[in-house]
């Protein structure tokens, strides 16, 4: 048995492989907390990435989980509901934001005259049919409260390039947003997550990251979730997680933290 300032974390017996599902878009971050973790409590960690409706299934079905985090709180909270795991956490937030090319003029004020330019390629992810809420479609309906006709514009001009079974397929190596503008130049802007938003400027720095104006604005809360009878050292990964040392590498990633601050 292990004590740290008189709490007792876990029995010898619990330094078991948690097995760690969560959804695509947090495979980079949950890596290096998963690494982090590791290394401070000699628990190791197995890493399940897929989309979360697919993993969600995939754990109501029968498969042996030991925590379950999405990039939204309906698919975790179905499992809650179904009474397979704990109360959902949201642990951390996300937000909708646009990468734009390089030569384009524009700041988050004319942000939204640029997407409904007849002139200009809009790519957003393909909607995933269990999503609660697709967050591509958050935005055009908020900028239908703007301007009567945006949602009817902009859904029939956004081409559907990443998140569906009929994607293009990109090499691993290779940035999927920076692709589309850069290198095949299908699209002049993309909504997507701040935290992807990030990773594609990293790959391509001429490209510009765009916040979306307060009126268009879309933030995305992720959940996560103790499977039921799991071992308490998912728990201590659970807690990890919320805890400054997890949070700061997610804040590393360009997610808000806010949550737990």
């Amino acid at each position: 048995m292990q004590l740290t300032n008189n709490i007792v974390l876990f029995d010898d017996n619990d330094r078991l492989l948690v097995r760690l599902y969560a959804a695509n878009s947090l495979k980079g971050v949950l890596s290096e907390v998963a690494q982090a973790f590791t290394r401070k409590y000699k628990i190791p960690i197995k890493l399940e990435f897929d989309y979360a409706d697919v993993l969600r299934e995939r754990i109501l079905e029968g498969e042996t989980a030991d925590i379950f985090i999405a990039d939204d709180v309906y698919n975790p909270r179905v499992l809650m509901q179904a009474s397979k795991s704990s109360p959902v956490v949201n642990f951390v937030r996300n937000r909708i934001c646009a990468i734009v090319k390089s030569d384009l003029t524009v700041t988050s004020d004319s942000l939204l005259d640029l997407m409904l330019s007849p002139q200009t390629h809009l790519g957003i992810s393909a909607p995933k049919p269990d999503l609660f809420e697709d967050y591509a479609q958050a935005v055009f309906h908020q900028a239908e409260k703007l301007r009567v006709g945006s949602f009817e514009k902009l859904n029939s001009k956004a081409l559907h390039l990443v998140g569906g079974s009929n994607h293009p397929i990109i090499g691993d190596k290779k940035n999927k947003f920076a692709y589309f503008i850069q290198e095949t130049q299908q699209v002049d802007i993309f909504l997507s997550y701040y935290t992807d938003a990030r990773l594609a400027h990293l790959a391509a720095p001429s490209l510009q990251i765009v916040e979306l104006p307060t009126n268009l604005a879309v933030r995305v809360n992720y959940g996560m979730t103790v499977i039921n009878n799991s071992y308490s050292a998912a728990v201590i990964l659970a807690m990890y997680i919320l805890s400054p040392d997890g949070q700061e590498i997610l804040a590393k990633y360009g997610f808000d933290t806010s949550l737990m601050g």
